[in-house]
């Protein structure tokens, strides 16, 4: 049996509403198994739904600024700087993030704090991979491909959603 009284997992996600709507079965999981379950989204409301099932779970609960579509690179260091302050502040033993930004930039917070378990869900390509890459799409995927290869090479553990977004990884030599 796995010991798991005292552990902490932080779980980051885009936007707050997805906690329930699509890891809500991990997250209550997690709670029965006697796990310290912490939680961060840039929309956490204090009269929110999620926030409340969350809350009534016995889940902690942190707002990050993180803009699930913004190409803003200050404002992504920023987010960074935020996630680094949060993961040492918890000392989570187990990290995951889902979506672009909560993977890149939670995963590399994770990794320089020397988070022991560090996952990451890929649910989808996002703007850097879909369409065209000219202009400052291109220079976007540039960016992108070397932020994840870095971040999920030094991952614990990587999920895909989708078989053929792994397949494009692999190709692109991400993974």
């Amino acid at each position: 049996m796995v010991q798991t009284v005292g552990k902490r997992v932080l779980i980051l996600a885009s936007h707050g509403s997805s906690l329930r709507n699509f890891r809500g079965a991990l997250i209550e999981r997690l709670c029965l198994e006697g796990i310290d379950v912490h939680v961060a989204a840039p929309s956490l409301g204090l009269s929110s739904s999620t926030s409340e099932w969350l809350r009534a779970l016995g889940v902690n609960l942190h707002q990050v600024p993180i803009v699930r579509s913004g190409i803003n690179p200050l404002r992504d260091i920023y987010s960074l700087c935020v996630l680094l302050v949060l993961i040492k502040r918890i000392k989570p033993h187990l990290y995951l993030g889902y979506t672009i930004k909560p993977v890149i930039w939670g995963g590399l917070a994770s990794y320089i704090l020397r988070v022991p378990q560090r996952i990451s869900l890929i649910t989808g390509l996002g703007y850097a991979f879909t369409g065209e890459a000219t202009g400052k799409r291109k220079y976007i995927q540039l960016i992108v491909k070397r932020l994840y290869k870095w971040v999920l090479r030094s991952a614990t553990l990587v999920f895909f959603q989708n078989p053929d977004d792994e397949a494009l990884f692999r190709g692109l030599d991400i993974l």
